[in-house]
């Protein structure tokens, strides 16, 4: 099968708005007051594509999991303000474009086919689908075994 049709697929289940980020990492950003959206919507899919556990893989590690998803956003949709907390990743923009606020840059970040964002412990940030078309990325994270 062809990714494009794989992709194509994968898009078609729908998700729980809760899925996308953990809720102790959206109460840790309204903690700080964060500015940025407080609710997610319009995350049309998020589809684990796979994992792999890291115990025996780094020191200190164990119970850890590198997960990949493919997020797809419809038009308009937010990613609701978030801290990462011991969440490490990337998000990688494979169609469409979205824009990043981040506490760590000086504004609106516009990320467009091949771009990519690194999240680790201390970001807070928030996503938006700015444009009229859907936009799809592969976000990796580091992430617990078990969800706390």
């Amino acid at each position: 099968m062809r990714l494009s049709a794989l992709l194509l697929c994968l898009a078609t289940v729908p998700v729980v708005a809760h899925d996308v980020i953990p809720e102790y990492e959206k109460h840790a950003a309204q903690r700080l007051l964060a500015d940025g959206p407080k609710e997610t919507h319009g995350v049309e899919s998020a589809i684990e594509i796979g994992s792999v556990p890291l115990d025996g893989e780094l020191p200190g590690a164990e119970g850890k999991v590198l997960r990949a998803r493919l997020l797809v956003l419809a038009p308009g949709a937010q990613i609701a303000v978030h801290e990462h907390q011991q969440r490490p990743g990337l998000a990688y923009v494979l169609e469409g474009e979205l824009t990043e606020h981040r506490n760590d840059a000086g504004g609106p970040i516009r990320r467009g086919v091949g771009a990519v964002a690194f999240e680790r412990t201390g970001v807070v940030h928030w996503w938006r689908n700015e444009t009229n078309r859907p936009a799809r990325a592969l976000v990796v994270d580091v992430v617990d075994a078990v969800p706390r």
